[in-house]
C-alpha cells in the first residue's frame, strides 16, 4: 500500500463526504483548541499582573493636620518615597500656628489588602513632643492617619497631588 501525501488528502476529501468529515473535523477541533489555550494563557497572564501590582505611594501628597488635644490645624504636604516593597520613608512639611513651619521624615511600614495600604510607625521628635506613633489607611489617591504621642494626638488627611492639580510648595 502507498501512503498519499500532500495536496492528494485534500483531493480525496473533496471528493469523498466520508474523507471530508474525517479529515476536516480533527483541523477545526484543533483551530478551537488552540484558540482556547492562547485565551486560557493570555488570561492567567494578565491576572498575575494584576495580582503582582501593588498601589505605589511615591510623589507628592497634600492637605491638612489637626490636633485633637488642642484646635490647631493646618497645611500639610508629603512626599512619600519607597524603600521597598514594604517600607516608605515620607518627608512632611507644614506650618504650626499658621506661620511656624516643621519638618521631619517617618519611615512606615506598609501592607496591602484589597486596595489599601495600612501604614504604621513611629519618630522621636525631641524631648518637648516625645515619641509620636501613626497609622495610616492609604488608598491610590486618598491618605487619612492618625497620630499620638504622650502631649497630642490628631488626624492628617491628604489627597495624591497630580499634574493637573499641583501641590504647593
Amino acid at each position: 500500500m502507498k501512503l498519499r501525501e500532500g495536496p492528494s488528502y485534500r483531493r480525496d476529501a473533496d471528493r469523498n463526504p466520508f474523507l471530508r468529515d474525517r479529515f476536516m473535523v480533527p483541523s477545526a477541533l484543533l483551530a478551537r483548541l488552540r484558540a482556547i489555550a492562547f485565551v486560557s494563557a493570555l488570561a492567567a497572564l494578565t491576572a498575575g499582573a494584576r495580582e503582582c501590582q501593588a498601589i505605589d505611594l511615591s510623589g507628592q501628597w497634600s492637605g491638612t493636620w489637626a490636633s485633637g488635644n488642642t484646635r490647631h490645624h493646618g497645611p500639610l504636604q508629603a512626599e512619600f518615597v519607597r524603600l521597598n516593597d514594604s517600607e516608605y520613608e515620607v518627608f512632611f512639611k507644614g506650618k504650626f500656628f499658621a506661620i511656624l513651619p516643621f519638618r521631619y521624615s517617618v519611615v512606615m511600614s506598609a501592607s496591602e489588602q484589597d486596595g489599601v495600604v495600612t501604614m504604621s510607625g513611629s519618630k522621636y521628635l525631641g524631648r518637648m513632643f516625645g515619641t509620636f506613633q501613626f497609622s495610616a489607611a492609604v488608598t491610590d489617591t486618598h491618605f487619612n492617619a492618625n497620630y499620638s504621642s504622650c502631649k497630642d494626638h490628631g488626624c492628617f488627611e491628604m489627597t495624591r497631588c497630580s499634574y493637573a492639580s499641583c501641590c504647593e510648595t
